[in-house]
């Protein structure tokens, strides 16, 4: 019975082990997953930053067209005040 007990405890604690084992590789892989998620939300952020900035940018480039095409009454008259 004692060598029963023993044996059933060396299956348990080889389990055991093999189940820690399995837990540090299953934290790795999410840490992994966790750091490739940051990046992308990172790149994810600058990118809009990006189109904003881009939109922006746009907006000031074609009120500047529409001010060549069509300048204020003052420059067109001569008038300065």
């Amino acid at each position: 019975m004692y060598a029963e007990a023993l044996h059933e405890n060396d299956k348990l604690k080889s389990r055991l082990q093999d189940s820690k084992q399995e837990l540090v590789k299953i934290r790795s892989q999410l840490d992994k997953v966790t750091q490739r998620h940051d990046r992308i939300s990172e790149r994810s952020t600058a990118v809009e930053s990006e189109k904003r900035e881009k939109q922006a940018l746009e907006k000031r480039v074609s009120n500047m067209e529409d001010e060549i095409k069509d300048p204020p009454m003052r420059f067109r008259c001569g008038y300065q005040p």
